[in-house]
């Protein structure tokens, strides 16, 4: 991790009590006890997701219902881990013709899209098909219409056995979904108390979709823990010896909370990593909710390297000086050299001859991130020498702390998003007067 154009800043952790910001913040954390900073609830999800496996395999498409933190995790993985068209296939292009075993596929229904959800419904062997379901309050209003409609397609079409197609995550105790699972007898997992929908990749939520894709779910968990177990040996560390290295997501948090303060109002988070894609708009819901309240917080700029450079650059280099940066670039991104150009080139292309797809990536990673510096962008560089699943968990954790850190900073609640509940109270009224 390296920073650009922050020198002018002063950080929180920087002043003569610094030892004091870092204590107050770690103690508020043992005392939460929260299951995204502990993970203690990992080996029993573990032992639950091993007695489905036999399960899944009965099924080669997942359909999950789910919006907001219910998707934007799991489509993350899918789309890093188990990458598909979006287009709907039919039963007859179901099959991998390479492999004995089926493909598997996961369709994410995240919006109010009547055209994509019929298409499912109509399209997908529905006997080979899971309808997941995925709402922590059990009440999201369009989740719960969705699984409506799939509740009554699949009871039309098998009605003697339609419930062995149906697996609900959902709040333990409480909720409609819960007194569904309960009164249809469905197979189900829960959402931990006090995990948030934009925390909940960590467990079931993102786990399940994971397991029945064959994403190698324990490796991204396990990236998790120990980035978490490696911060809070940080902390201590720097408790015991001020002179330590300042742990390292603090640096990070310092970083966000001080641009914010000196006027920087866009964060922008480009993302020179291709595989990883969808961590952009997991990103942009973590960071607006949890940060983006009592009139604090900074705006979320997505941006996916090189399409972006085509699009808004322009606008990050040359507009209103109000842009802070996180840049994640890769080693391993770079290196990996499957199209490689030909030697035999026209003479005005002779430059680029022998070199790879992922030498012009690189290169124009570096070009980018060196054109912000330039423009005096304050910029985190972040590269990461892997992009399997363990290094996937290390940097969804260090993203979802980093977001806590900085809320320690602005003294603001990040686990809550009380603005966006007036919103789904006023739909709700809409609908019922119509």
């Amino acid at each position: 991790m390296k920073f650009y154009n922050a020198e002018q800043f002063s950080y929180p952790c920087e002043d003569p009590l610094a030892i004091h910001v870092i204590r107050e913040c770690i103690e508020k954390l043992q005392e939460e006890q929260l299951p995204f900073t502990t993970l203690d609830f990992i080996p029993e999800l573990f032992k639950e997701l091993e007695s489905y496996k036999e399960y899944f395999t009965e099924f080669e498409h997942l359909l999950l219902l789910g919006i907001g933190g219910s998707a934007l995790g799991p489509h993350a993985l899918q789309k890093a881990f188990s990458p598909q068209d979006k287009q709907i296939l039919t039963s007859g292009h179901t099959h991998n013709s390479q492999a004995q075993k089926p493909q598997k596929y996961l369709w994410v229904i995240d919006n109010v899209n009547s055209v994509h959800l019929a298409e499912c419904l109509a399209k997908l062997p529905l006997e080979k098909t899971l309808v997941l379901t995925i709402s922590k309050s059990g009440s999201t209003l369009e989740t719960i219409a969705q699984y409506f409609i799939c509740k009554e397609h699949f009871q039309k079409c098998f009605p003697n056995t339609w419930q062995k197609n149906f697996f609900v995550i959902t709040d333990e105790k409480k909720g409609f979904l819960r007194q569904e699972v309960q009164e249809n007898k469905y197979k189900s997992l829960s959402v931990p108390e006090l995990l948030g929908g934009r925390f909940s990749i960590f467990c079931a939520v993102g786990l399940v979709p994971a397991l029945f894709l064959g994403i190698d779910y324990k490796a991204f968990i396990r990236g998790a823990i120990d980035t978490k177990n490696e911060f809070f040996a940080q902390c201590s560390e720097y408790l015991d010896n001020t002179q330590a290295p300042l742990p390292r997501l603090f640096e990070l948090a310092n970083f966000t909370y001080s641009t914010m303060q000196n006027g920087y109002d866009d964060l922008i988070f480009f993302n020179y990593i291709p595989k990883w894609s969808s961590l952009n708009d997991w990103f942009r819901q973590l960071w607006s909710e949890s940060l983006g309240k009592n009139g604090k917080g900074s705006t979320p700029v997505i941006a996916l390297g090189t399409i972006d450079q085509h699009s808004i650059l322009q606008l990050f280099l040359d507009s209103k000086p109000n842009k802070a940066a996180i840049f994640l670039t890769s080693l391993e991104e770079s290196t990996n050299n499957h199209c490689t150009l030909s030697q035999n080139l026209p003479k005005e292309w002779q430059w680029l001859a022998g070199k790879d797809i992922a030498d012009i990536l690189h290169a124009e990673a570096v070009a980018t991130r060196q054109s912000m510096v330039n423009h005096h962008i304050p910029l985190c560089s972040m590269d990461f020498e892997k992009t399997d699943e363990y290094a996937f968990g290390k940097i969804m954790w260090e993203l979802c702390m980093t977001t806590v850190l900085t809320a320690h900073f602005l003294g603001i609640n990040p686990y809550d998003q009380p603005a966006v509940e007036e919103s789904k109270k006023i739909a709700k009224e809409t609908l019922s007067k119509q």
